[in-house]
């Protein structure tokens, strides 16, 4: 039975601290493949630039390796998606995998006020990355594997130095820098 990680988030923009978790999820936990799943247009979060976008810039991440699958999976939401509606949807996809579902620290404190977010934790397996402004008490069961990373930028700081026009070439892998400058995104 192979291993499949599953990692999900805005990615608005994808930093180095998603591509550092990506590669480090990869190798701690043996994983065979990392199906990473950009949300929908329909996420409610400020400032969310276009789905197309998001997602290119994830294949230029990632581009030359197999091990990684940039999913569509939210590519054509007509509705509000909840976690819990794609949780269902991957265990139901990759039934005969052995699956794990990879989270910052930040969004899994915080995932028993998501809608039915107890059924999220239940009978899961759960690789979450600590981050260095969180404080975090563990009350679920041994099916959550807790991992320091070294790199927490946030893509709301991306977001802030491109606005003000700083810095920010250093958060993101070279190919990303270059689609975002080329695409005029986020300014």
């Amino acid at each position: 039975m192979s291993k499949i990680g599953f990692f999900g988030g805005s990615f608005n923009p994808p930093t180095l601290a998603h591509f550092e978790i990506i590669k480090n999820a990869l190798k701690e936990f043996n994983l065979d493949k990392i199906v990473v799943v950009p949300m929908g247009d329909k996420y409610q979060k400020n400032g969310l630039i276009s789905f197309e976008h998001r997602y290119n810039m994830l294949l230029k991440m990632f581009e030359n390796d197999n091990s990684v699958e940039i999913s569509r999976m939210q590519a054509n939401q007509e509705k509000i998606s909840y976690a819990v509606d794609c949780f269902r949807e991957i265990d139901e996809k990759y039934k005969s995998h052995e699956r794990f579902f990879i989270m910052g620290l930040d969004n899994f404190a915080k995932i028993e006020t998501w809608k039915d977010g107890k059924k999220l934790v239940d009978n899961r397996n759960f690789i979450v990355f600590e981050r260095n402004d969180y404080d975090f008490q563990n009350r679920f069961s041994n099916n959550v594997k807790f991992v320091k990373v070294n790199n927490d930028t946030s893509s709301s700081l991306v977001r802030q130095k491109i606005k003000t026009e700083g810095n920010y070439e250093e958060m993101v892998l070279p190919e990303v820098a270059s689609y975002i400058n080329q695409k005029g995104l986020y300014k």
